[in-house]
């Protein structure tokens, strides 16, 4: 039986998706409070349905995810007790350092959180991604609503692959609906360039699994067949999705991102690598798929729109010339004086210049988010947060290796590309911290959890009690 507020819900994440990126990717506070009342509504219809109906299948489907809803809320009850008040005598308990900082100051009354307003915001934020994914786990409950989520994703990458390149290529001085400068670098409706090519790189791996579960693994064998086979890919969806894919690459290339774009094609070689190996019942041309990626990709559509520019930039980029990694070496003590407890999630920016050793400018980021999470959260909660994506990483190769239906392979093979590629370029930037990027990979963690879980029996089983 058809529920027409589940459909609304469905769809309302769907436009969500889309929309995350285009108001400066949503790092703004009220461009993410219109995320988070977004968020909010939906849930709360989500809730009323599951009342009205009297239905515990959501419920059900959210037992699933145990493995990313279970850390997640962990992680946000510790940083709610960053923000628990206590006397600085008892906080001395706990962290020694955040004690001492709030004794400088006199205060008697002192928190684990050294910014205890920039870590409220973050806890509602986080609270949200929360909502967002299990509102998300429950909508995603077959291979059609799968696909479509990933069909959202390629389609949000290439409204934002088209207007960074339009904007490079027209000379545009100013973005055309905020009015930010615009230079020869492409960075979309986004302010930073890597947060640009961070999210296309997310868009692209949804692409490449949208392409991999519309493989046949039947092989021609006459020409008249590989003709025929020919004339379909041409007018087919393949074909569409192929476009886009090169659009995506174009812009990508346009960014000057040089881990952003490394992070991309090293994730697909692994990743492609990792599937050859694999992958069940493998599709004849998916080996064909991974090596178009790196020869058309690269060589004709960078040569026409500057990867020669990114390769220079990379042999040019001297570590004298980039003061990133000095904010990453005099970040390391903040580490070792706050490893369990942390800074409080939120708080780098304003506790990074009492550690500064020299005028670098400002730094309201660590440019590498595996750094600034255990600064901010401490050594425990940043493991929770390893363990999510380290369990999805191998449940995608177990879903690759296991499942027989080609649209939980296909989709499990873009997630492990996506998850790879972030991986990667996460090292050198602050792509986590960006609510667009953050909202797009839990979307990604949530797919790899569809994958394995759409179909089987237990989830026929559930069916049935509806």
């Amino acid at each position: 039986m058809k529920n027409p507020l589940e459909r609304y819900c469905f769809a309302s994440l769907l436009l969500l998706l889309v929309w995350l990126p285009i108001p400066l990717g949503s790092n703004r506070i009220w461009a993410w409070t219109i995320a988070e009342c977004w968020i909010g509504i939906t849930a709360l219809v989500l809730l009323f349905d599951a009342i009205r109906r009297a239905s515990f299948t959501p419920l059900l489907r959210l037992k699933r995810y145990n493995w990313l809803l279970i850390p997640l809320a962990l992680f946000q009850c510790w940083v709610a007790l960053q923000l628990l008040p206590m006397p600085v005598t008892w906080l001395e308990w706990f962290s020694p350092s955040a004690a001492q900082a709030y004794q400088r100051v006199g205060a008697e009354v002192g928190y684990l959180s050294l910014d205890p307003r920039s870590t409220y915001i973050s806890l509602l934020k986080g609270l949200n991604y929360l909502v967002f994914a299990s509102c998300l786990a429950i909508l995603t409950h077959s291979k059609k609503r799968l696909k479509a989520v990933m069909l959202a994703l390629l389609v949000s990458g290439t409204i934002q692959a088209v207007y960074a390149a339009l904007n490079v290529l027209l000379g545009t001085e100013q973005s055309w609906v905020f009015g930010l400068a615009e230079t020869d670098i492409a960075t979309g409706s986004f302010v930073y360039k890597n947060h640009l090519a961070n999210y296309l790189l997310l868009c692209l791996s949804m692409g490449i699994g949208l392409i991999v579960i519309d493989m046949s693994r039947r092989q021609s064998h006459s020409w008249q067949e590989r003709m025929f086979s020919l004339l379909q890919l041409v007018v087919s969806r393949k074909m569409m999705i192929r476009f886009a894919l090169i659009i995506m690459v174009i812009a990508l290339v346009m960014t000057r991102s040089r881990m952003g774009n490394a992070a991309f094609f090293a994730a697909t070689l692994i990743a492609g690598v990792i599937a050859l190996v694999c992958y069940k019942n493998r599709p004849t041309k998916l080996s064909f798929l991974i090596f178009s990626l790196f020869a058309v990709d690269i060589l004709v559509l960078g040569s026409f729109f500057g990867l020669e520019q990114v390769q220079q930039r990379i042999m040019d980029s001297h570590l004298e010339q980039d003061t990133r990694y000095l904010v990453v070496d005099w970040s390391l003590p903040i580490v070792k004086d706050y490893l369990l407890t942390g800074t409080g999630l939120g708080s780098f920016y304003s506790v990074f210049p009492s550690y500064s050793h020299g005028a670098i400018g400002y730094y309201d980021h660590a440019h590498n988010d595996y750094l600034q999470f255990v600064i901010e959260t401490g050594l425990p909660s940043f493991a929770l947060l390893a363990f999510v994506v380290l369990w999805a990483f191998g449940m995608a190769i177990w879903v690759m290796k296991h499942r027989n239906s080609k649209t939980c392979k296909g989709a499990a093979f873009g997630c492990l590309i996506a998850f790879t590629a972030m991986m990667i370029h996460i090292t050198v930037d602050f792509n986590l911290q960006a609510p667009a990027n953050a909202v797009t990979f839990i979307t990604i963690l949530v797919l790899v959890g569809a994958s394995y879980s759409i179909g089987t029996q237990r989830k026929q089983q559930e069916t049935q009690l509806v």
